[in-house]
């Protein structure tokens, strides 16, 4: 696409629906919708549109993205207490195509339990049934060759399962099954978002928002667009009633505009920036938006909160001699940066017998729980007791991971050991802490406080840390030990992890971000902590919708753009269905 897409000019007053946000979600909404001629559609987007950036297009080069304000919305936590006062710096996407664009590219999909419990929480027809549909929708599976899939063991792969007309490409290179029919334990070759033939990114940025797509009259992309507030007004004078009239936002060229929205917005800002949205709207908790002088239109204490991030704890050891890793890939410039070069696997908890796992449940669950939580808690319970229920997730790449160098993701990944390295990391799938994210100042560009509070539930340091132990029993064992050099450098500790109490000190010391934040914006029942209902309209103001990770009420195992993917797709036929006789037709 070579068009000016940060030009303002000709911009329309009135569209029927306004997304803001040109990210993953975003971009599924707004093609989806512009399937219809009669339908217009405006996104509005913060970032810049940089999809011919060879640091997008190379899916090996996403680590050089992360810190940086041209992609990268840069947000540090505030200091975690359960993590001895660090810091933890946490990617979001901000340019055309969102965190699509900047990920490290895994394709990775929940089980049928993780979506099941979505319906549980009183969310009618959102279950495994309905959403994975949506997942094959979204995507357009590339099958490995049978001489990769012979090398790769990928004879768990069923075909009958991918998705083979959806715009994002998957490409795959033995657990007990395919992981996408939400059921698998155990090792596999996870599949990586990159086109096929090109090895190019395949990103919303570029499916969703392709060069056809753009040629749609009825559809507007702008970026470079920083949205500063919904406006919202009142259905009719003394009514209790609000809808989203339209957006308040300020160009490339600094000058502020509003658009109506004849039917609706679609808040597609991500789980961070769409409660910061909220809040500098009016929607939110009555106090905090007074405190920074914010008339509250919608009081909902729910919005910023029931944030939920997997945390990966990374161990890094010096490879044998002969072993390749990303260190020469990245000086020869060669066919590798072009995959998606992780390895993954689903587990139950290592190192924990039937009698020490009761015990802890009783510890740290079987006392009393905050109202909103007490429905979630019940169900990650019954997952955590489930033994088809995997409570970790294992990740493998040829390069080294050192968060004790610095809080900067530059840092992190910026391999600065001069040798050879293979990483491993543990994650645990279903956490139970829960944090926040809220406005810090009425100013729309300054940043929101985000807490996650990773590992604040005392449970969740118990399970990680089992799982971090494991992971050098894992590379003292065959055939993993023969990949390392005999007596080589480990970055994580001076000797193999043999005590679960120098587990929780790693763990405590080592955990960063997985960049899978959601739930803020949760869809549920508003007692228990709802912001948005079943069809994903925002409570007290029915044409306002919420559409990307913060809306997910339970964080699902593994990385979840898979998910949000499926999440925009079934959100484009909800808002189409409800549009159908009321649509303003322009």
């Amino acid at each position: 696409m070579t068009a000016d897409t940060s030009s303002v000019s000709d911009l329309h007053p009135v569209y029927n629906y306004i997304v803001v946000g040109g990210g993953t979600a975003g971009l599924v909404v707004a093609n989806r919708l512009t399937e219809d001629p009669a339908v217009s559609v405006l996104v509005l987007e913060a970032g810049s549109n940089r999809v011919n950036d060879p640091r997008i297009t190379t899916p090996g080069l996403a680590g050089s993205l992360y810190s940086d304000p041209e992609f990268d919305w840069c947000l540090t936590s505030t200091p975690q207490q359960a993590l001895n006062g660090r810091c933890l710096s946490e990617p979001r996407g901000r340019t055309l195509g969102g965190s699509s664009a900047i990920n490290l590219g895994m394709v990775i999909y929940p089980s049928r339990s993780d979506i099941d419990a979505w319906e549980k929480l009183g969310n009618p027809g959102w279950n495994w049934e309905s959403l994975s549909a949506y997942v094959r929708k979204s995507q357009k599976f590339t099958p490995p060759s049978d001489e990769i899939n012979q090398e790769l063991s990928l004879g768990y792969i069923d075909p009958t399962l991918q998705g083979t007309d959806g715009p994002v490409h998957t490409l795959n290179h033995h657990p007990t099954g395919d992981p996408i029919s939400g059921r698998a334990k155990g090792a596999f070759c996870n599949p990586g978002s990159i086109h096929a033939t090109s090895r190019a990114r395949s990103h919303a940025g570029v499916t969703y928002y392709n060069s056809k797509t753009a040629e749609r009259i009825n559809l507007r992309v702008v970026t470079e667009a920083l949205v500063e507030k919904i406006i919202v007004e009142k259905e009719k004078p003394g009514e209790s009633g609000f809808f989203a009239a339209g957006v308040q936002f300020i160009g490339k060229d600094g000058i502020r505009r509003t658009v109506t929205a004849a039917t609706e917005v679609i808040l597609a800002a991500g789980a961070v920036k769409t409660p910061h949205l909220l809040e500098l709207s009016g929607i939110g908790d009555a106090g905090l938006l007074k405190a920074h002088g914010i008339e509250t239109l919608i009081n909902n204490p729910n919005v910023g909160e029931n944030l939920q991030e997997h945390g990966l704890v990374p161990f890094s050891w010096e490879v044998a001699d002969g072993q390749v890793t990303l260190r020469p890939w990245q000086s020869s410039g060669a066919g590798p940066l072009g995959l998606c070069t992780f390895f993954s696997a689903f587990m139950t908890p290592p190192y924990l017998q039937d009698e020490e796992f009761q015990g802890l449940l009783d510890t740290y669950l079987d006392k009393e729980t905050p109202s909103n939580r007490t429905a979630q808690y019940r169900i990650l319970r019954q997952l955590l007791e489930d033994l088809e229920e995997p409570t970790g997730q294992y990740e493998m790449c040829a390069f080294q991971v050192t968060p004790e160098n610095s809080p900067s993701l530059q840092g992190i990944f910026g391999m600065p050991e001069p040798e050879s390295f293979l990483t491993m990391v543990a994650v645990l799938n279903r956490p139970f802490s829960r944090g926040c994210v809220h406005l810090s100042s009425p100013d729309p560009t300054a940043l929101p406080a985000f807490d996650p509070q990773i590992l604040s539930h005392p449970l969740d340091l118990e399970l990680q840390a089992r799982h971090v132990k494991w992971l050098d029993t894992l590379a003292a064992t065959e055939p993993m030990a023969s990949l390392l050099k005999p007596n080589g450098r480990r970055l994580h500790h001076s000797e193999q992890v043999s005590s679960l109490e120098i587990a929780r000190e790693l763990t405590r010391d080592r955990i960063i971000a997985h960049f899978h934040v959601s739930g803020t914006a949760a869809m549920m029942p508003r007692g228990i902590g709802g912001v948005v209902d079943a069809r994903l309209r925002v409570y007290g103001c029915p044409n306002l919708r919420v559409v990307d990770a913060s809306v997910i009420p339970l964080i699902p195992r593994g990385n979840i753009q898979t998910t949000v993917y499926a999440v925009a797709e079934k959100a484009a036929d909800l808002i189409k269905a409800d549009g159908r006789g009321s649509l303003c037709r322009l």
